[in-house]
């Protein structure tokens, strides 16, 4: 794909890196290893309330 020009090269920390996992079937499926930039992400200190709760206090 980099030689078609589909995909161009990235070195930002945010990248993730694409493999392709070969199925049963012998094709195969494109996929993202997310596991680098999970690490890096910074969660949420305040998480949004859920809605029932928020409804139940009315």
């Amino acid at each position: 794909m980099l030689n078609e020009g589909i995909i161009e090269p990235c070195n930002s920390p945010y990248a993730a890196p694409i493999t392709l996992q070969p199925k049963k079937d012998g094709s195969l499926r494109f996929c993202v290893d997310f596991r680098e930039l999970n690490a890096v992400t910074v969660r949420d200190v305040y998480p949004i309330p859920r809605i029932d709760d928020t409804l139940d206090q009315l």
